[in-house]
């Protein structure tokens, strides 16, 4: 975003300090101290932990020319322009939405329980072949992050790729109200976030609020397969001139998978459009081969081309902590510690089945966010562990602890192994990098499980100094 410092007062109502010429353009938004960039506006988030506040000094020094200001906060800086308002948050998303408006980029938005993080990576990805394509980076996609987002595209932006999350109820509609997508996705529907509602079908209504945003004569695509969104879409009120595509495994859909093969170089899919040939996608996971179908159809949307997709799909720019391999002397680890729950804990065990090992190591930790449910949920992921060849079990957290539960009940697992604490738990695994085996890792990002594997990456590298 580029705009004058007064001229950014003015679209927020709000009163300014002019320690500076306001004038001046700000060019592009920051809500980190430790990264801002030349003539930035910065936005300080008063959180329950921090206070973005405190730290404006340090983002002056980074060169910011202004900066919004909470009206009850003291102690506002004196040497560059400051933005008086009731509150920085929604500061923040009045500027996104005026941003927004001011776009000729097309926009696809993505939610969904799971897959909206790859669906995002691999339809940016498709998209960047033929368009000037910007995504969400990593998991800005909140009430702060979602708006962060908008004012971060270039005015020249083509297509944006924009991932919308949610905890309750009304996010979804108020984040596809900023978004304004031409394009709408839902991946799944599940039980994600359930301590905040009283029923998967409620889910399912919270996460149908993406239609009230999308655009006049938009489209919207959905997983087709799932019974309870189609339920939902049907009760749903969408405007007559928003179309409707879905993508899944059965012949029902617009869009069904008829082949796949996969490999750890990979996903090789053919699609029931005849204008594809075998398609290989850079991505791990047979789920992967829905999240590419949604892409396909955004880019058929956007007028791609099959060659372009299909070059679009051979090497993505995947977001951290999902899928990751990473070796370590003759130790081999998946890393997949953004979040944790049975659908994809599931996935990520249908993609360590092909890891080839002496000695199998499953590390999980705390689900969270179940309320009543959590004993069942976590029993059932230990007592399901009995379709997958283990070894070896290590849990982390009080409630895992019922993971190892249901695995000992259930399961042949040789040796099951419970811990408090990541840290105690990689204090046990550190043994097993200099031998022949595979490591799973899998937790919710509360837990910050990746500590394990780059802990244990840290000890390779000291050992060979």
């Amino acid at each position: 975003m580029k705009i004058r410092i007064k001229e950014a007062a003015d679209i927020l109502n709000a009163g300014y300090m002019d320690f500076v010429d306001v004038d001046r353009y700000i060019r592009g938004v920051s809500i980190d101290s430790r990264k801002v960039s030349e003539n930035n506006l910065f936005v300080p988030i008063k959180g329950a932990v921090t206070n973005g506040h405190s730290y404006v000094n340090d983002a002056i020094k980074g060169g910011v020319i202004a900066t919004l200001w909470n009206k009850d906060e003291p102690d506002p800086p004196t040497d560059i322009a400051v933005i008086l308002v009731d509150d920085t948050v929604k500061a923040l998303q009045e500027l996104s939405l005026f941003y927004r408006n001011t776009l000729k980029a097309k926009i696809v938005g993505i939610t969904g329980s799971n897959g909206k993080t790859s669906t995002k990576d691999i339809t940016a990805s498709i998209l960047s072949q033929k368009f000037k394509t910007q995504k969400t980076m990593g998991n800005y996609n909140t009430e702060i992050g979602v708006p962060y987002t908008l004012l971060s595209l270039d005015e020249d932006c083509e297509v944006a790729v924009i991932e919308m999350g949610m905890e309750k109820k009304g996010e979804i509609d108020f984040l596809a109200n900023l978004v304004q997508p031409d394009i709408g996705i839902i991946t799944s529907v599940g039980l994600v976030h359930i301590d905040n509602f009283p029923s998967i079908e409620e889910i399912a209504k919270a996460k149908l609020e993406i239609v009230r945003g999308i655009k006049e004569n938009g489209l919207f695509i959905y997983y087709g397969d799932d019974q309870l969104i189609q339920n939902t879409v049907k009760n749903t009120y969408i405007k007559e001139n928003i179309r409707k595509e879905t993508f899944g495994l059965n012949d029902t859909n617009t869009l069904y998978l008829k082949e796949f093969h996969e490999d750890l170089d990979g996903i090789t899919l053919t699609v029931s459009d005849e204008e594809f040939d075998e398609l290989h996608v850079d991505i791990l996971g047979k789920h992967q081969a829905l999240n590419t179908m949604a892409g396909i159809l955004a880019a058929k949307e956007l007028g791609m081309n099959p060659e372009e997709i299909r070059q679009g799909l051979l090497k993505i720019e995947k977001t951290g902590l999902r899928n990751e391999i990473i070796s370590i002397k003759n130790c081999t680890i998946l890393n997949d510690c953004y979040k944790s729950n049975p659908v994809s804990i599931n996935a990520a065990l249908n993609i360590f089945e092909m890891f080839k090992a002496d000695k199998r190591i499953v590390v999980l930790g705390d689900m969270l966010g179940y309320r009543e449910m959590s004993y069942d949920m976590h029993y059932n992921v230990g007592k399901d562990l009995s379709s997958f060849n283990i070894d070896e079990l290590v849990t982390i957290g009080q409630e895992a602890k019922n993971m190892a539960k249901g695995a000992r009940e259930n399961t042949g697992i040789k040796s099951i192994v419970e811990f408090d604490t990541k840290e105690e738990a990689v204090e046990y695994l550190k043994k097993y990098i200099n031998e022949n085996c595979s490591i799973m890792i899998k937790g919710s990002r509360f837990l910050k499980l990746e500590y394990i594997a780059n802990t244990l990456k840290d000890l390779e590298e000291k050992d060979e100094k």
